[in-house]
């Protein structure tokens, strides 16, 4: 079986090719095409065939990473929606929460809704809490919500009434006749989350909503190029929650691919680090627009909600955390004189000043060519020449504005990137609980491993796991990541001796759900592994705690409470024995591993070594003259002292001094501090 991944960066398109039959592996990189992310998709894989002399015939699947939905939340180049909710709470967008992220803040304002007031439409129709009708939804009332589509210039509809998750009975029929009788993208949250609190439940359907035009568009487009390139391959896309999911299962789930291009990065590392032995690592993306960092212990953390630009999220996603920290982050000085580097990217056009495509401004790129550590000749291979004189004359700027010289300036802007990143670590494991000096630190993306062992002396990580092709281990993540479904519905129990047979009608409901869902993306239903669990709070409590439980059990409700309050003690050091407990929402995760497709260690192929030396500066700010090496021509168990630079085509990797490398069999490399 021969499988595809393709993850796309700001910057870079990154493609890998995986036989299992032979256990082959190819790799690839483009410049991506931000304007239309498809035309770098298809021309990198027609790349690749050719370069490896494969017939497209030949290619069963091809796994996509996509930023289609993250920019356009990002960007708000989402579809114009239209709401249709219970008449009194058309509002409900602009009220949300009272959450403040800083309480301080006097001018804090709240992002504008994706919905305008115009186009809220309320229908007269009501359920009580427990989903029972008090006011019937009537033909009048859907036949003047559908004028009322039909006079507003709409490109999709969010369907969201109160209660609807207990009984989606009055969605369903709104949704039907829209459907019927306009052409718009509908949806409606009793299928895209049928979960209770009627903000976070209308805010995630309204989203759904807003990306689902641009999202299908995009597959469709792709999967049509694709199909005439490689007749025989399935599409299938990453989702926020780590699994995949055919393309063709995306319509009224494209709110799923929120961070879909972050997820495989998490994935691809953590998978490297656990096939290495490591079971507590920190996986550090950093590519050319953004870093994306999480931390792992034993497995990876899947959120039941998240946040983008303030708008909250309500699906399952990975643990990443992101800043604006790329190779091609801009350096730019504010109005007191302070250097600051990004959050501002220079992106793939133009790109740093290096690329010479008309890029002016000072990057984190420039700034380590200039500190020599990269290599003008031998970038991506060679195939992208960098422009040192470029490079100068866009450092010189910061340099001459803050009275330094221009290697004093590049290594301003480099420890201002480190030091970016090292909050950003700090973040996901010191404020968790976690000490980082006990994990190991996994740098990829183009940019990950040249700046990996300065992140890592300033945390006192004494160990650095670098991957074998670090510019593509997102699309790795891609080809080794499983089919995940996440299925829930909330139920709002109070641990009433009939509430039992009630949690196990539901974990049998939705585990016949996420079945049907995971077999028609072709998985073999006894392959299936689930996860049980069920979010749960002390009456009076705002928030829950998600409490994981056996497949097996025949006492759901016992054996929750007892982890209920072990868990909220470790959360929060107490617990309430006479207060009474909620049980909230019952969750499912069905797993199963992509067909074909084992879990696989790259390796690499070899060339004949040829060291050669230059000068490059340090973190330390001196000058060495520096042993360069080539990946590829490293043997297993070869020892590289630092200082030394190890060159490959999508990465440059930089040793220190005081720090050794070691090539490992599988192809990974160790960098250990001397000291330890």
């Amino acid at each position: 079986m021969r499988t595809i991944g393709v993850d796309v960066g700001g910057t870079f398109t990154d493609i890998i090719l995986f036989d299992s039959m032979s256990g082959k592996i190819a790799v690839h990189k483009i410049p991506s095409t931000p304007n239309s992310q498809d035309i770098a998709v298809v021309r990198g894989i027609e790349e690749i065939l050719q370069r490896e002399q494969i017939e497209p015939e030949s290619i069963d699947s091809v796994v996509h990473g996509t930023t289609v939905a993250t920019n356009a939340m990002l960007e708000r180049k989402g579809a114009r929606v239209g709401l249709v909710t219970t008449k009194g709470i058309e509002d409900v967008l602009e009220i949300g929460r009272q959450n403040r992220f800083d309480i301080y803040d006097i001018h804090a304002s709240r992002p504008e809704p994706l919905v305008r007031r115009s186009d809220r439409i309320g229908v007269a129709e009501r359920l009580d809490s427990k989903g029972i009708p008090l006011l019937e939804l009537t033909e009048e009332e859907i036949k003047g919500a559908i004028s009322r589509i039909k006079e507003l210039d709409l490109q999709s509809i969010a369907i969201s009434l109160l209660f609807s998750y207990q009984n989606p009975k009055h969605e369903l029929q709104l949704l039907s006749r829209i459907k019927q009788e306009t052409n718009l993208y509908t949806v409606a949250s009793s299928g895209v989350l049928p979960e209770f609190r009627e903000y976070e439940r209308t805010s995630t359907t309204v989203l759904e909503a807003y990306l689902g035009p641009l999202v299908i568009s995009y597959l469709e487009k792709l999967e049509d190029s694709l199909r005439t390139l490689c007749p025989k391959a399935k599409l299938t896309v990453m989702q926020s929650n780590g699994g995949t999911i055919l393309c063709s299962e995306t319509e009224g789930r494209t709110i799923g691919l929120a961070i879909s291009g972050l997820a495989g990065g998490v994935i691809g590392g953590w998978n490297i680090g656990r096939n290495s032995g490591y079971t507590k690592s920190i996986t550090l993306d950093m590519g050319g627009t953004s870093c994306d960092i999480s931390s792992v212990v034993e497995k990876i953390i899947v959120r039941p909600d998240n946040d983008v630009e303030g708008l909250p999220i309500r699906v399952p996603a990975v643990d990443v955390k992101t800043i604006g920290a790329g190779g091609g982050s801009i350096a730019w000085i504010d109005e007191i004189g302070v250097l600051h580097v990004g959050p501002q990217s220079a992106g793939a056009e133009p790109g740093p000043a290096a690329y010479g495509k008309g890029g002016e401004k000072a990057t984190v790129t420039d700034a380590n060519l200039l500190l020599g550590r990269l290599n003008p000749h031998n970038f991506l291979g060679g195939r992208v020449p960098l422009d040192v004189v470029s490079s100068r004359d866009a450092i010189k700027r910061i340099a001459e504005s803050l009275s330094l010289s221009i290697e004093r300036a590049a290594l301003g802007i480099i420890k201002i990137s480190t030091t970016n990143m090292v909050q950003a670590i700090r973040e996901v494991t010191v404020e968790r609980g976690h000490d980082p000096r006990t994990f190991t630190l996994i740098p990829f993306g183009g940019a990950g491993p040249t700046q990996s062992c300065e992140i890592a002396e300033v945390l006192g990580i004494n160990q650095v796991l670098v991957p074998p092709y670090p510019g593509i281990t997102s699309a790795y993540g891609l080809i080794v990541a499983d089919f995940r479904v996440d299925t829930m519905k909330s139920v709002m129990l109070t641990g009433k001796k009939e509430d039992e047979k009630i949690i196990q009608a539901v974990f049998v409901e939705l585990k016949q759900k996420t079945i049907t869902r995971l077999v028609k993306q072709g998985v073999d239903e006894n392959s299936v592994r689930f996860e049980l669990g069920i979010d749960m709070r002390y009456a009076g409590q705002s928030h829950e705690l998600a409490v994981a439980v056996s497949d097996n059990s025949t006492d759901y409700l016992t054996s929750s409470r007892e982890l209920f309050e072990r868990i909220h003690e470790q959360e929060f050091g107490y617990r309430l024995p006479d207060r009474e407990i909620e049980w909230v929402t019952v969750r499912v995760v069905g797993v199963a591993p992509q067909l074909g497709i084992s879990k696989t260690e790259i390796s690499q192929r070899k060339i004949k070594q040829n060291i050669h030396k230059r000068t490059v500066i340090m973190p330390d700010g001196k000058e060495y003259s520096t042993r360069i090496f080539q990946r590829e021509g490293l043997q297993e168990g070869e020892v590289i002292e630092g200082p030394a630079i190890v060159e490959q085509l999508d990465t440059t990797i930089v040793i220190p001094p005081s720090w050794r490398a070691i090539q490992q069999k599988n192809g990974t490399m160790i960098i250990r501090r001397l000291s330890t």
